[in-house]
This record gives C-alpha cells, structure tokens and sequence, in this order.
C-alpha cells in the first residue's frame, strides 16, 4: 500500500498520471493515515464541491421574447401597429392572433442543452469510502478533494480522476469514454509512456466509470471540472449546437422574404404617392401588400408537418428531442456512428473457433460441425468462473460468459458441468494470465486450463506451425483470443503449473455486429448516404466489425487517434485523413468532435450517433444528433436531437425515409404558400399597373390566409410520402428550400391566378358592379383556385389524376372545412358583414369554376417539365456520389 499524500504533495499529483507505484510511494513518505480532517475541510473550500457547475437556464420570458427576433414577424408588428393606428382593430387582431400563437409554440419547443449538462453533472457517484486521518468512513462524493484515498471495489462509481495505490484483479468499465465493450484491466505498477491518452492509462481510474470487478485503493489526483468527464463537459459547454438544415433553410428564406418584400413596399408606397393617393390609404394598401407577402401561417404550418412526422417516427422507434431535427435526418449525407452499442451489442460473444488440428468455424457453421467442437466447449465450461443465475441465464466476468454460451450453443448441460466436484483449481489472475481447475467426472483426475496463448500453448505438446500461424491472423483481425487445453488423463498433473496438456484450440471473441444492421448499411447507401465508424477500440477489431457490417474499407483507410494527434499543428494534413478515412479507431471525445466538425466544413451534412458520454460534444455539434435509447447514458440523450427507442441502427434508416417525407410534405406548403402570396401581390401591383381598384381589402387577405393556410394547405404536412424515398439520393448540403424546380411549380400557377383575378376585377366594374362585390367575387375565386392547386400539388411528379384520392385524407378534410368556412362567411350575415361577403350571382359562380380548370392543366404541364428535371438531376447525382457513399 502506498502512503497518502501531505498537504504540499497534494496540488503536485495532478502531474502523476504516468509515473509508477514505486516513484509515488517514494514521493509520499511512509505516512498512511491520509489527509487529517480539518486539512481536508479547507482543500475543500479550496478547490469547490466535486461537482460540475450547473448550466445557466433561460426564463420562460426570455424564451418567449426571443421568438420575436425575426425579420418576418418585425414586418408583421409593424403591419399590425400601422393598422392599430388607422382605427382598423380588426386588421391588427388577426395579425397579432398570428404572432402570439407563433411565439407560444416556440417557446415550447426550445431549451434542448440543459437536460444533457445536467445528467453529466448525475454520473458523479453518490458516496464513496474514503481514507482520512487514519480510518476509513463513507462519505457524499461532492466532499472528495485531491489529495483524498478512496476505497474501490466491485459495482462502485468511480467519483473522481484517481491514481492507483493498489490493486487486486481491478477491472474498469469504461466504455462510455473509450468505446471499449471490454472491461479494462488495471494495474497501479504498469509503465506507461508520456502523453498516453486517459482512455489508456491502466493506472488510472476515471470519473463516471464503473468498478466491474475486483479491489483497489488510489489517491484523488483531479475531482470536478478538473477530471476528464469535467474535460467533456467543458467541451460540451463550449460546442455550438447545430442548426438543423430546416432552420437554416427556412431562416434564409425569411430574410429574403423580408428583404424582397421592403423592396416591393416602398416603391408600391411611392408610386401610390405619386398618384395622389391618401396617406392612410397608402398605408392601408401597404400593410395589405405585407400581409400578401408574408407567410404568416408558415410557422404553423411547418410546425404541424414536422409534428406530423414525429410521431410517424415515434410509431418507427424515433424519439425526436427537437421538432426540426424530424426533416434533419433525411438530409444527411453521411452518419458517423459509435461502433459499440449501436453497431455492436457491446457484449463478448464466441464468433470463431480454431481447433489444433487446424479446421476453423465461424458462428454459422457450428450447427454442422457441433460434434467437433464438443471437446474444446466442455473445457471452456469447465474452466470457467462465471455462475448460473436463478433463471439458468450465466452472470459474471464477460469472457467466462461468453464461453459459457458457446458450450450451451453446442450442446453442453450447464447445469450438469457446473455440478461436476472441482478437486482444486487456480483462479484467473492478470499476472499469472492463465486459470486452471481439476475435476473429477468419474474417470479419474483431469486437468483443464485456458488463458493467454503465449502462456498457455508452452503448457502444452508441440503444435503445427501452419495452424499457429492461422491463430496469429485471426488475432490481427481483432478477435480476442483464448487458449484451451486440457490434461489427457495418463497421470497427474499440478493445476498450479500444468504441463504435458492436449492443446484443445483457440477461442476468438468479438463484439458482434447487430444482426440487422448490415442490411440497414446497405440501405444508407442505395439512399446515397455514406456511414463512417467511430470507436476507441483496437484498429484491428475496428476493421473486422466494419468489414462485417459490410462496409468496404482498405487498411489505409483506417485512421487511429495517434495519427490524428501527430497532425495537430497540421490541419489542412489533418483534414485529408479524416476525409478519405472510413473507420475511426482509438478515438479520443475530443478527436470525435474533430471528426465531425471536418466532415461538415467540407460540405457534408453529418448525423452522429453514439451511446457514451464521449459521443455528447460530437452529438451536439452534428447536424443531427441520434442517441440510443437503452444503453444510451442521459447525457448523450440529453445532447441529441433524435433518441432510437430500440437501440437498432437499422431504425435510422426508417428515420432517414420519415425525414425526406417531412421535407417534402414542408417544400410542398412553402411552394403553395409563396405561390399564392404572389398570386395575391399580383393583383394589387396589376391594378395599381392598369388602374383598377384593389381586388381584395387587408382583412379580406387575413381571412384568405386563415381559410387556406389554416384549415387547408396546413394538412399537406400529413402526406406519408410517395414510397420511393430511399431511392433519391440526398439533396445537396447547399440547396436552397426553393431551388429552380420548386420556384418552377410556383409562378405558372401563381400567373393563371393574378390573370383571372384581375380580369374578373376588370369584367364587373366595365359591367358597373361595386367595389364590394367585385372584391366578394375575387376572393371566392381565390378560394377555389388554391384548393385545386393544393389538390395538384400533393405530389411534385405523380399527376392528380394517378395520386390516389385518399392518399391523405387529412388534406381532403381541410379542403372541406376552407370551403364550408367560406360558404359560411358569404351566407352568414354577421360574418360577412366584418369580412364584406355576400352570396355571389350564378354567371359569376360558373365563371370562377371554370377557371379552375385552367389551374390543373397548368399545374399538371409544369409538373410534367419539372419531373423530367429532377429524373435528370437524380441520374447525374448517382453517377457523381453513389461510389464515394458506398
């Protein structure tokens, strides 16, 4: 045991990571009575509770606040205000309804990052035995200061950063840090070089890893935000999380609406100046004109499609955080994915078997080949620490596990073996790397061992060479390899020191791939989505899972965080690698947030998914954020955008489909809405052009957008797509939301509609008709023609005519409810008294009907050209990225 550390000592052990046992206990002295009381009482007002900070959390007023800071609703507030001025209430009721609703909903939905500081702040232990003036007590893990011995045994949360004293067979779980599915071995004397990553530092503990077995004592070299989970959570407060690409789209095309809509208002105002109009009705036309040009039901709208597609995707094992993460997903042009427990199932597993006489067996040839592996399973059975629990099912150390289910998988009674009388035997220990019992089954004394190979096969009579050689290749593909021999019964042999063994073969373990992520893969890239592995594990094994997911990767294809480190003065080399790179082994958290932060500077749109605290920074600063449910650790939920219920790789594909639906279900109701809003400034720049009265007032506008942005073109965010989704390949990073095709589908519809409307305004005043009736007669027009429009556009390619009618029933019920609120609004009085409507004369009723007739064929011919458009643009996209996605 070596001694505690003084008071002067203490601040100097932050620098001891690498040294030996040997050298601390030199360093120390000979005292083991560990920090006195009161010197432990001031270390602690010293250096702060053992804790991480809390996060600083926004009020929910500020949060409201803040959802008014957007060009298109300062438009709306000043539109609302100049109407409250003239004295038209009504005006200014409708917009301001708008903005509050927007603002309530926005507020809502924000406030993502807290939950995932404050889980990290929950992985921390509770309470801890720690060594101090001489004896030993338990106490709260906020009150452990440097310089503190803590206790370690089996089950315990590690509480802070500590460097080992001692040990007795002390294996770490942390594979939450590193990635590693196995637990790691440690030992207070082992040598290590300097600067060796914390992930490798065997005589080091860290904070908010497990104690999966055995004992040990270690001196508190860091706690808090000093420790490497304190190192993540720095890194996590200092990550900017991304905006989804939805956000982004949609705030570019607010900040064009808004400029493009100032650029249209003010030389309406001056032209109308010049005229010699009034300067309230100047004003009022204005405000009209801002009404036309701005969305105002796009929040909403957008908000009810992204809600519709999560809970498609919730139905799909999808949890989405953060509603505009639901489009995110299905933009994504590579997912970088954690490899254990998400790819794998972060369990030991017997994957291959390679008997002396040379034959080899992977997994799915067992069944034929049961009778050959009989021997080499009931020795593993045999030599085995692990137990049956209650329920029959093995519990202990993973590998004992693992082996375990190999004898039971190849026939072995478990129940039976474990009740044959084990004469004597030696437990595995590290140093000895081998363990060994002796049974008797009746027919006298045997002898069965298994461990290390270089240790186990001298036990044993020579072994063919070839056959050696096959064993070496097989621990260079990554597998973990265990030795299995056994006695052959002619006399007797010392378990202790075995010699003169039947060498039986080697056992090969892995980590296995989930069964139905290769399929999942394979369906990434027919959708042109390329998928990198990122892991702390050995290049080695992080190759052999890759190829078994079947991923094609070279060996210089696989990129290990040592090389990382040695180009970090060099970022422009740095990039390189890690773009040609496929695999990522031995990956520090912070190489991972690297990883990401280079994938996305070079045009990509990155999904990242991971389990462990160190996939948080990097699942923050991605695009997309996906997390496991299960296994995941909260803070890695709490740093996501999407959380996968199932743990299933394969259900991120389901999210990829989900996502594209969600994005085009949100163009399509921006391509109506931004149609029709042109439609609508047509009319008034086309009769101020040609001198006619406004077609329609500013409320008559307001309930224009209510009728078919609220009830109707809302309902487009429930189409469940066109099924072919997964056979596009992903839009480019820089796409705007309204490319050529979309703004394609807009303007011919949005002509046919400003003709009519002012020829209509034409026709009735030549015929005398009044103002009020001329505008009633528009705005039923209106109405009519973007049902039908609505109607064509559930699809971008596939014609109304083969669309099946009740594709979405949901749209066929907004419709409805936009027609029945407008008969309402002509028939009843007091509502048509507010809005200026009235039940229009039969000619002009069979007039606007049969200029809807135009807006199909008009529609449906702009449709045809853009589908063969986007045809070409698909062919030429897999013929540019369908190789680099593979």
């Amino acid at each position: 045991m070596i001694a505690d550390p003084t008071r002067e000592e203490t601040a100097a052990l932050i620098a001891w990571h690498a040294m030996s046992s040997t050298d601390i206990a030199a360093r120390l002295g000979t005292s083991d009575r560990g920090l006195e009381p009161d010197e432990a009482a001031a270390r602690l007002v010293l250096d702060g509770l053992n804790e991480l900070a809390p996060p600083p959390t926004p009020s929910v007023i500020l949060l409201f606040v803040r959802q008014f800071n957007s060009p298109l609703i300062w438009l709306l507030v000043a539109a609302a205000a100049v109407s409250l001025g003239l004295g038209h209430t009504t005006d200014a009721g409708f917009i301001g309804v708008v903005l509050i609703v927007n603002a309530l909903i926005g507020t809502f939905q924000e406030g993502k990052a807290a939950g995932s500081l404050a889980a990290l702040r929950d992985m921390i232990g509770h309470t801890a035995p720690v060594r101090r003036g001489g004896s030993v007590s338990v106490i709260d893990t906020r009150e452990i200061v440097v310089g503190d011995v803590v206790e370690l045994e089996s089950g315990m949360a590690v509480p802070a950063d500590i460097r080992l004293s001692s040990s007795a067979a002390l294996r770490v779980d942390q594979s939450t840090f590193t990635g590693e599915s196995v637990a790691v071995l440690k030992d207070e004397a082992a040598p290590l070089v300097e600067r060796t990553s914390p992930g490798d530092r065997t005589t080091m503990l860290l904070a908010g890893t497990m104690i999966d077995q055995g004992r040990g004592a270690g001196v508190v070299v860091a706690t808090g935000a000093d420790t490497a989970l304190g190192a993540i959570d720095a890194s996590l407060r200092d990550t900017k999380a991304t905006p989804p690409p939805l956000v982004v789209r949609l705030n570019r095309l607010a900040r064009q609406i808004s400029i493009a809509s100032i650029a249209l208002i003010v030389p309406f105002a001056i032209v109308l100046l010049v005229q010699g109009r009034p300067g309230d009705e100047i004003l009022l036309l204005a405000v009209a004109l801002a009404v036309s040009a701005i969305p105002e039901g796009l929040s909403i709208a957008v908000t009810v499609a992204l809600a519709a597609g999560t809970r498609r995707m919730a139905a799909r094992k999808v949890i989405v955080r953060s509603l505009p993460a639901v489009e995110g997903l299905g933009a994504c042009t590579i997912i970088a994915s954690d490899k254990t427990g998400t790819l794998t199932r972060n369990v030991l597993s017997v994957e291959r078997i390679l008997l002396a006489d040379g034959r080899a067996f992977d997994r799915a040839e067992w069944t034929a080949h049961a009778d050959a592996l009989v021997a080499i399973g009931h020795a593993a059975a045999l030599c085995n620490e692990a137990s049956l629990g209650a329920d029959g099912i093995p519990v202990g150390d993973t590998v004992d596990v693992a082996l375990l289910g190999f004898a039971r998988d190849n026939g072995a009674d478990l129940a039976a073996i474990r009740a044959i009388v084990r004469v004597a035997g030696l437990p595995y220990e590290p140093a000895r790397k081998f363990s060994s019992v002796a049974v008797d089954e009746g027919q006298g004394i045997r002898v069965f061992a298994k461990g290390a190979p270089e240790v186990v096969r001298p036990m044993c009579r020579p072994v063919d060479a070839a056959t050696i050689v096959k064993a070496n290749a097989m621990a260079a593909e990554g597998y973990r390899i265990i030795a299995v021999a056994m006695s052959d019964g002619s006399g007797p042999v010392d378990p202790a020191s075995p010699t003169g063994l039947v060498f039986l073969g080697w056992i090969g373990l892995i980590d296995p791939v989930r069964p139905e992520v290769p399929a999942a893969i394979t369906r990434c890239a027919e959708a042109g989505i390329g998928v990198r592995m990122v892991t702390g594990d050995h290049p080695g094994t992080a190759l052999t899972i890759a190829r078994g997911l079947g991923l094609e990767v070279r060996e210089d294809q696989v990129v290990t965080g040592k090389q990382m480190s040695a180009l970090t003065q060099k970022p422009a080399e740095l990039s390189t690698l890690v773009l040609a790179g496929r695999v990522f082994a031995r990956i520090e958290p912070v190489q991972k947030l690297e990883i990401v932060r280079i994938l996305a500077a070079s045009g990509e749109l990155v999904a990242v998914t991971g389990d462990g605290v160190n996939d948080a920074p990097a699942l923050q600063a991605a695009h997309i954020g996906v997390a496991m449910g299960i296994a995941g650790t909260d803070v890695a939920r709490g740093a996501a955008d999407l959380v996968l219920a199932d743990d299933n790789f394969a259900s991120i594909v389901a999210g990829v489909e989900e996502g594209r639906v969600t994005y085009a279900n949100v163009r399509r109701i921006v391509i109506i809405l931004l149609a029709t809003g042109m439609a609508e400034i047509g009319m008034f720049l086309g009769a101020v052009a040609f001198g006619l009265p406004m077609p329609l007032t500013a409320v008559q506008l307001l309930w224009l957008n209510l009728v078919t942005n609220g009830a109707q073109d809302v309902m487009l965010g429930f189409g469940r797509g066109e099924g072919d989704e997964l056979r596009q390949p992903p839009r480019a990073p820089g796409e705007p939301l309204l490319d050529r095709s979309a703004i394609a589908l807009m303007i011919p519809p949005a002509v046919v509609m400003t003709g009519f409307a002012l020829f209509l305004v034409y026709a009735l005043r030549r015929d005398g008709h009044p103002l009020a009736e001329i505008q009633n007669a528009v705005l039923l027009m209106t109405v009519l023609f973007q049902n039908v429009y609505v109607l064509c556009m559930r699809s971008e390619r596939r014609s109304i005519f083969w669309e099946p009618l009740f594709s979405n029933p949901w749209l066929l019920l907004g419709i409805g409810v936009a027609l029945a609120l407008q008969l309402v609004a002509m028939f009843w009085p007091p509502l048509g008294g507010i809005l200026g409507t009235s039940p229009v004369v039969s000619r002009t009723l069979w007039f606007c009907l049969g200029a809807t007739v135009s807006m199909v064929i008009v529609t449906e011919a702009t449709k045809q050209i853009v589908a063969r458009w986007q045809a070409a643009r698909v062919v030429r996209a897999i013929a540019t990225t369908g190789a680099d996605r593979a």
